[in-house]
């Protein structure tokens, strides 16, 4: 995971920290769906000063290796409220299932996030992450790891939509 960075326009206190609980997979196969959703952690960081945030979104898209430019077509759930057991939160989760990238290449997902507030809405950060490498000897589905498999137990009761009869089927793929 390369670590991003975080953005202000003066109009938030609150910063923001995203990690990844569940990575997109190594490598995959052209405009195949990941078998895993891709899941990442947001949690405010410091105290805030009279913090305007009413709601957080999470938004996925495609960069190069690098990190520096756009890339092709990312398809797929590429937008997630962040939620938790407490509903749309400032600190939960966001999900992003069936994501497939169009073209051979390699490539990093960035996740950023905005922050809605009464005065509009900002970018408050993202995080990249490892290398994705595309070819069509990928296999056609990731199979979860123990540790994944844990992660994402542990992610059920969290309102981001995974059931344990989700995993029961990631596992089987």
């Amino acid at each position: 995971m390369v670590p991003g960075s975080s953005l202000s326009n003066g109009s938030s206190s609150r910063v923001y920290g995203l990690t990844f609980e569940i990575e997109p997979p190594a490598s995959v196969r052209p405009e195949v769906a990941f078998t895993l959703p891709v899941v990442v952690a947001v949690r405010p960081v410091g105290a805030p000063n009279n913090d305007p945030a009413q709601q957080l979104v999470a938004a996925a898209s495609l960069r190069d290796e690098t990190g520096a430019r756009s890339a092709v077509r990312l398809s797929g759930s590429i937008t997630s409220s962040v939620r938790s057991r407490a509903g749309n939160t400032t600190s939960g989760y966001a999900c992003f299932r069936s994501l497939a990238i169009a073209t051979p290449g390699r490539y990093r997902l960035r996740v950023m996030l905005a922050v809605a507030t009464y005065n509009g809405t900002m970018t408050t950060g993202f995080v990249d992450s490892s290398v994705i490498q595309v070819h069509a000897d990928a296999p056609r589905s990731q199979h979860p790891t123990a540790v994944q498999i844990s992660q994402l137990q542990r992610l059920v009761p969290e309102n981001i939509d995974i059931s344990s009869a989700d995993i029961a089927a990631w596992q089987q793929a």
